[in-house]
């Protein structure tokens, strides 16, 4: 089964990329009006520099109804996609990417990474 074939509507509504890349994290001190700035000057930096990226998402926990299954808890939210795995591979090692790692990494106590790729089902 072809990809362009799979969708039953219009391909403007897939999303662009072959490799979504999300990223789900959660600061030490949430509440720290200096290490919110500190982390956002930081990851828009890293948006901003990044060669890579295709398409870009920064977002936060929305406000939508409270369920069971809802994951909220985290601070940010980034999604990243790349249009092959070599795209993913240089965004891990550029530049941009390690400078965010090194200053954004003593503000977060944890990080989720949930990677995919489009392809038929």
């Amino acid at each position: 089964m072809k990809t362009e074939n799979f969708y039953n509507f219009d391909k403007s509504r897939i999303i662009n990329g072959k490799i979504i890349h999300s990223v789900y994290l959660w600061l030490n001190n949430p509440e720290n009006k200096n290490d919110i700035n500190q982390f956002e000057n930081a990851i828009k930096t890293l948006i901003k520099n990044t060669q890579f990226a295709k398409k870009i998402h920064l977002g936060r926990p929305a406000a939508t109804k409270k369920r069971d299954i809802i994951e909220n808890t985290y601070q940010y939210c980034l999604i990243f996609t790349f249009d092959s795995y070599e795209d993913e591979k240089k965004y891990q090692d550029e530049d941009a990417h390690k400078k965010f790692i090194t200053i954004a990494k003593k503000l977060w106590k944890k990080v989720l990474v949930f990677d995919s790729f489009l392809e038929p089902i």
